[in-house]
């Protein structure tokens, strides 16, 4: 890497024809910006439908009726958004103060309990009858119409099913007949399970990011300013793209469609090496964007929260993402498209999965350690047992015969 390559021009990015010299003098100089109409682009962005007109010119006849439920929350941001934080404050309104100060609270790592704790400090500062949430907890209510939110899901204690979908009302593991709730009190109104999985959707996710002025177009630009000089610079130029848009000319007639990459691997949060446990986040990274965008952690989508190690059980924990993305190639999700401003059917692949090797053998199903641990040779490979361990030879096949 060029220790002084800090602009970025060499992967096709498009700069300002100013010098660096300009260019550093103003960004050093803040631009103006009212909070207020940001949070209000924001909401346009969620519901785009709600200010304007729903029967504006579509790429199709294909209706988008507003939910009442979708509707309602609309309005409930609406009112937050023109209500004052305290009568005569005219630079934050509800909404604008919590989005501020959650913002801050996820950038600097802020504890609930701190939050809390400013919270309350900023209400007593504020004149007594400000709308001001007294805590973490209602200033989450008031986000929650925002969407983007996660789905808790029931699991067996040792990993054998999830309580979802059809088995959703069971109380009982239908394989190990392992209780689905831990043994409480008998005066406990609530049951606790035993394990549970958070799963954050990814339909929304990726119709969002056609919502948003700031990313539809970038979503399309493989197709349209990516250039093919026999340089690789992103995904779309290799050989596995170009292929898969050979393979399945209908999915590839449409840019907008997006082609994922799908990564996990566990880790320890607490960082205590000595301990047997671990989380294992599963990503999911929308390749459709160009290469300084796709790998920014803004960008990164987390699907899938086991809080344990799943072992040789990822697949049950996989299967309501992989029911989504099943459904995501064969029927799609309407979606609105704000560069354009009409909807369309978007349809999503799995490209790749990335993974170390152990995480290689619980993703893909084939043991990498053994007699047959090579996912290249498969059945064919050479090994056998030898000096009390499982070695593999007939490695000289790759050396010229008479070597």
């Amino acid at each position: 890497m060029i220790e002084t390559y800090s602009i970025w021009n060499l992967h096709r990015e498009q700069l300002d024809h100013a010098s660096s010299s300009n260019a550093t003098r103003m960004d050093s100089v803040e631009p103006i910006v009212d909070h207020n109409d940001q949070v209000m682009d924001i909401i346009e962005d969620v519901f785009p439908f709600a200010s304007t007109n729903i029967n504006n010119e579509r790429e199709d006849d294909v209706p988008t009726p507003i939910d009442s439920a979708e509707f309602e929350q609309y309005e409930k941001l609406l009112k937050n958004a023109n209500q004052e934080l305290y009568p005569g404050c005219e630079s934050f309104s509800v909404l604008t103060a919590i989005v501020e100060l959650m913002h801050g609270k996820i950038k600097y790592r802020m504890s609930n309990l701190c939050f809390d704790y400013f919270l309350g400090v900023f209400k007593r500062m504020l004149p007594t009858d400000n709308c001001l949430p007294k805590d973490h907890k209602q200033a989450q209510k008031v986000l929650n119409g925002l969407g983007l939110g996660y789905e808790k899901i029931h699991a067996c204690k040792n990993n054998c099913m999830l309580f979802y979908k059809e088995h959703e009302t069971l109380d009982t593991c239908l394989i190990c007949n392992e209780s689905r709730f831990k043994m409480t009190s008998q005066n406990r109104t609530t049951k606790i399970p035993q394990k549970v999985m958070g799963y954050l959707p990814l339909k929304p996710r990726l119709q969002r990011l056609y919502m948003s002025t700031h990313t539809a177009t970038d979503m399309r630009w493989h197709k349209e300013k990516q250039v093919d000089d026999d340089v690789m610079r992103h995904p779309a130029d290799g050989e596995a793209w170009k292929e898969f848009d050979r393979t399945f000319p209908e999915f590839a007639a449409d840019p907008r469609n997006v082609r994922l990459g799908l990564a996990t691997d566990g880790f320890n949060p607490y960082g205590v090496l000595n301990q047997h446990y671990s989380t294992w986040p599963i990503f999911v990274f929308p390749y459709n964007l160009p290469p300084w965008k796709c790998m920014k952690k803004e960008y990164m989508m987390m699907t899938v929260l086991i809080t344990e190690d799943p072992g040789r059980s990822i697949d049950v924990y996989l299967r309501p993402l992989v029911d989504e993305l099943n459904d995501l190639w064969t029927n799609g999700v309407r979606t609105y498209d704000k560069s354009t401003g009409k909807m369309f059917t978007l349809r999503a692949v799995v490209m790749w999965t990335v993974n170390d090797f152990p995480a290689y053998a619980m993703v893909s199903g084939w043991s990498t350690k053994g007699y047959m641990a090579c996912p290249v040779c498969k059945e064919d490979v050479t090994s056998g047992w030898h000096a009390g361990k499982v070695c593999y030879l007939g490695h000289r096949r790759w050396l010229p015969w008479d070597h």
